[in-house]
């Protein structure tokens, strides 16, 4: 797979290798059409919480489930059947997430269409607004920067990217690491994302984060 460009520039297919490969894995099987726990190497887990969540494509929240799962290491466990809630729309959206405690060990998201492969109704998406505060400290020969981001409108926010640019020109710095990137945010639903760049790559400008969407309209800062 392509995980980086030409530039460098991590793609979203990194970023689904990299949720892919976590050791404690919660997934939807497309084929079985249930949720699972997959233990690659998460040694003995007991004590875990599996969690579904699905979301109509306006972003309201009309089904959730959890249910407590042991995992033994290098195995898998089908935690929840076939789910088929009423009501629902052409599109919409499935959360998941593998707890322990307050602890988050692992977390996916998917967009799903009651027609197998009709997405068309994501058009119908309005703008949203999302609200940004960033944070940018160098340490050494270092940047890190920090951005919160929280979708204040009452659609859900798809496919967000952050690029990391310079403060005056706005162009690009590449490589950057992301901790992550591409995220969809429920109404209210708020992420942190952590990013690193080499000072020798920013040229003497201080890095800023910029945002771009499927369906973002206004970003607040």
């Amino acid at each position: 797979w392509q995980t980086y460009d030409y530039y460098f520039d991590p793609t979203g297919a990194y970023f689904g290798c990299k949720k892919g490969s976590e050791p404690l894995h919660i997934q939807w099987n497309a084929y079985t059409d249930s949720i699972e726990v997959v233990n690659y190497s998460g040694r003995e887990a007991d004590g875990l919480t599996a969690k579904a969540e699905i979301f109509n494509l306006n972003g309201a929240l009309i089904w959730q489930s959890s249910v407590p799962v042991n995992s033994r290491e290098d195995s898998y466990v089908a935690c929840m059947g076939r789910i088929k809630p009423d009501k629902l729309t052409p599109v919409y959206f499935l959360r998941l997430e593998l707890t322990k405690g307050s602890d988050l060990i692992s977390e996916n998201f998917y967009w799903r269409s009651i027609n197998g492969t009709d997405y068309q109704a994501l058009r119908d998406l309005p703008k949203v607004k999302l609200q940004v505060n960033t944070t940018v400290e160098r340490k050494n020969d270092r940047w890190y920067l920090v951005s919160g981001i929280t979708n204040v409108s009452n659609k859900p926010a798809l496919m967000v990217r952050l690029k990391v640019v310079r403060e005056k020109a706005g162009d690009r710095i590449l490589p950057v690491i992301y901790s992550d990137n591409y995220i969809s945010l429920m109404p209210g639903e708020k992420r942190t994302v952590k990013m690193e760049v080499e000072n020798e790559d920013t040229r003497g400008e201080k890095p800023a984060v910029a945002l771009e969407g499927f369906n973002l309209g206004e970003v607040l800062n």
